[in-house]
């Protein structure tokens, strides 16, 4: 969305409330850093999957950076939707902006959260699996004996 919003378009801006007021007549500043911002969402969406051949240090370096994101969206996203859930209720009283709470509350707060725990879910089944020390190796199927065999006849 950061991008479309950069580029001109105004779908759901109406969600953001004074936020998005600020956005229709930004001029290029606004343009730029929405860019950044779209630019920082798709390394952290993209950044898993393009960096997983990294080995060493780079790998690492870019596999903890994307759990400590996923763990940032979630969190944040949780406990912003779980408050602007009790706020739109009108315990905390009444919201100076109500259209913007119930955009944060019901729309984007619960898609960070769901970005962080799908990040999180995504890095944990791509996590390589380490042999347990002491335990036999496995044994290859009929297949894998085969192909086993091939390659070592060249």
């Amino acid at each position: 969305m950061s991008l479309h919003w950069a580029l001109g378009g105004t779908w759901l801006v109406d969600t953001l409330g004074q936020t998005g007021d600020r956005l229709d007549g930004g001029g290029w500043g606004v343009a730029l850093g929405l860019l950044a911002v779209a630019a920082v969402k798709g390394a952290v969406a993209w950044g898993p999957v393009l960096s997983r051949r990294w080995i060493g240090f780079a790998g690492g370096i870019a596999r903890r950076l994307s759990i400590f994101a996923g763990l940032v969206l979630a969190i944040y996203g949780v406990v912003l939707t779980a408050v602007g859930l009790v706020a739109l209720t009108g315990v905390l009283g009444d919201p100076s902006d109500p259209a913007s709470l119930t955009g944060h509350a019901l729309l984007w707060d619960p898609l960070f959260a769901m970005w962080g725990v799908l990040l999180l879910v995504g890095l944990g089944r791509s996590t390589p699996r380490r042999p347990v020390r002491g335990a036999e190796p496995r044994q290859a199927s009929g297949a894998g004996r085969e192909r086993e065999a091939l390659v070592s006849a060249r």
